[in-house]
């Protein structure tokens, strides 16, 4: 009877211990969480690659083309943080990336533009920094790119 008691004593401590994470059987996650992870991930590089674009701009400040870039990059912007809001409505979050698409092609194009604007400042700065902002600009068509795919 003793020896029982034992034994249960010993079982009900084992059953506590956490098990090995070897040992430990998790199943592995969904196609719809994995998803998001990786929409989550995406929409925080865009987020960064728009930081730093918006921060770059502002050498441009005087050119004709930087009052709509911003307005782009704040639409951009907005459009993202919906995509964000309409989890669970792939339908309408297809739409928005669908938009975010032909946004992001619009800054792309008029950043491309603002490699002729020598009047802001040397023309020698002026292709360097153009040269960033177009290589921001073609990261962020590229992830809103594959925004859009993941959602599909």
């Amino acid at each position: 009877m003793q020896q029982a008691k034992w034994v249960v004593a010993v079982l009900t401590l084992a059953s506590l211990v956490p098990l090995p994470a070897q040992a430990q059987r998790v199943a592995p996650p969904g196609r719809g969480e994995r998803e998001e992870r990786r929409v989550g991930r995406l929409m925080d590089q865009l987020r960064e690659e728009m930081w730093t674009y918006r921060q770059e701009l502002d050498f441009f400040r005087r050119a004709p083309e930087y009052a709509r870039l911003v307005d782009l990059r704040y639409r951009l912007r907005g459009q993202a943080i919906r995509v964000a809001q309409l989890e669970g409505r792939p339908r309408a979050q297809r739409e928005l990336a669908r938009e975010m698409e032909q946004t992001a092609r619009e800054l792309k194009r008029l950043t491309d533009r603002l490699e002729d604007r020598t009047d802001v400042a040397a023309p020698r700065e002026v292709r360097r920094r153009a040269d960033r902002l177009k290589e921001h600009a073609d990261n962020i068509r590229n992830l809103v790119g594959r925004l859009h795919d993941t959602i599909r």
